[in-house]
């Protein structure tokens, strides 16, 4: 009871790390109530043919919450989250729908999760707190995003 009536249901979102990145999947476009999740994360995602081996499918084209894809360049991620993985994922998402995909370079796997806290943080920000100057990390012209060294393969549709 400690949470009756202090959960936003209208601001939720969801991040998964590597198969927790098709949780996320499976959560906002297959179970009952995935239309409350506003937004969504992404960290070095599985790559489809591992999840489908271990018997989690997953309809990207399904998705209609914002969504950002975040990988690494990192020896384990390119056989867990592999490049040509996460560009199948980001173009699978409909155009219609926001996405962001970016690489984090000299970083692995397990690394995500920390690596990648400030653009998940302000992703939900701004979509969960409608915080502008978060969004500014992502879109217009001078999306920080864009300038940032440490990242590359970054790509996005907003």
């Amino acid at each position: 009871m400690f949470f009756y009536k202090k959960i936003d249901l209208d601001h939720i979102g969801i991040t998964g790390h590597s198969q927790g990145g098709i949780g996320v999947i499976n959560a906002i476009t297959d179970q009952k109530h995935s239309d409350i999740y506003k937004a969504a994360v992404m960290l070095s995602s599985a790559k489809t043919v591992m999840s489908e081996a271990l018997q989690w499918t997953s309809d990207p084209t399904l998705i209609k919450a914002p969504t950002m894809i975040i990988g690494s360049t990192g020896n384990t991620d390119e056989q867990i989250a592999p490049l040509e993985s996460l560009q199948k994922l980001y173009n699978d998402i409909l155009n219609n729908v926001t996405k962001v995909m970016a690489r984090r370079n000299d970083a692995d796997h397990g690394q995500m999760l920390y690596y990648a806290d400030g653009y998940v943080t302000a992703w939900f920000m701004y979509y969960l707190n409608g915080d502008t100057e978060a969004g500014n990390a992502f879109f217009g012209e001078n999306a920080e995003i864009l300038s940032n060294a440490n990242l590359q393969d970054i790509k996005k549709n907003h």
